[in-house]
């Protein structure tokens, strides 16, 4: 059995204007699902916990990276390991799903579903939290925060950029410290991603090398910067070409401890996690989730 978990605002919108051919285009597979539509934040997560407990063999997030973070969240607080998650990625930015190549065909989708093909992938957890794609404190989270206010206006990629701009307004740089693997750094950073994906806010490709299933997080660490320096690197971490440039640091790690005296913002997965957070443990957990590809 099959569990479509769908979040009808994703994509604004697009969720409740899709879902009727998603069903069908299951149904024209063979596929038996039965369909749970979300009406509040968190509840993909507890929907998703359920089915797994239920007995789900595959749970399918309908919706962008905030309902595929939900959804993996429920499936990896479940007793359930083997159940798999597969994504109908009709969001804003759908950074997740492109690790997969997911297909936005919907016919193309469901074949993929019926054909039953996996992989298990690696998970990050912060705190009590899991994240599949990317964890961003600092700068990118504010940018999440600004993203949500005007995305009745705007979606994708442009959404982002919009949101980068008016971050860029008023802020302050906080000092971190951050430890990884052995290795300690304690400055005024503008931001810090710990990745198991490449890319994030629609096709900023802040970790081009990462891989979700080689055991280890690629990091960026950006140094403190202007709004000056931050707009010279920002065409850089749209391209992917910053891992050389001075003021960022790139490394690999299994574990990370970031501490600060200032509130810190953090978004997983595009999700906002804190707006003051001081203390964070962050681990990956190899092989964790299973996932249609």
């Amino acid at each position: 059995m099959i569990k479509l978990i769908a979040n009808p605002i994703a994509g604004r919108g697009r969720g409740r204007e899709a879902l009727p051919a998603a069903e069908e285009a299951l149904r024209h597979q063979g596929l038996h699902f039965a369909t749970e539509v979300t009406s509040r934040p968190l509840e993909a997560m507890e929907i998703a916990r359920r089915a797994a407990e239920e007995g789900c063999e595959l749970v399918v997030a309908m919706g962008g990276d905030g309902t595929s973070h939900e959804v993996a969240n429920g499936l990896l607080s479940s007793s359930n390991s083997e159940v798999t998650l597969g994504m109908i990625p009709i969001g804003t930015g759908n950074d997740f799903a492109d690790m997969f190549d997911t297909p936005t065909d919907l016919t193309a989708l469901c074949q993929r579903f019926r054909e039953g093909k996996t992989r298990l992938i690696d998970v990050g957890q912060v705190n009590d939290r899991y994240f599949v794609n990317v964890l961003g404190i600092g700068f990118d989270a504010l940018v999440s925060i600004e993203s949500l206010k005007i995305q009745h206006v705007l979606r994708g990629f442009p959404l982002y950029l919009a949101a980068v701009f008016i971050t860029l307004k008023e802020y302050q740089i906080p000092h971190i410290t951050v430890e990884f693997d052995g290795e300690r750094l304690s400055m005024p950073m503008t931001m810090i991603n710990v990745a198991n994906g490449k890319r994030e806010g629609g096709g900023f490709l802040i970790t081009p090398d990462a891989k979700n299933d080689d055991g280890v997080f690629d990091l960026l660490i950006a140094e403190g910067l202007g709004r000056l320096g931050i707009l010279r690197l920002l065409p850089e971490v749209i391209k992917g070409t910053h891992v050389d440039k001075e003021p960022v640091t790139m490394a690999r790690a299994k574990r990370v401890v970031i501490d600060s005296p200032d509130p810190l913002p953090v978004h997983a997965d595009g999700e906002i996690l804190y707006t003051d957070a001081h203390h964070l443990e962050i681990k990956i957990i190899p092989s964790r989730l299973r996932v249609i590809t």
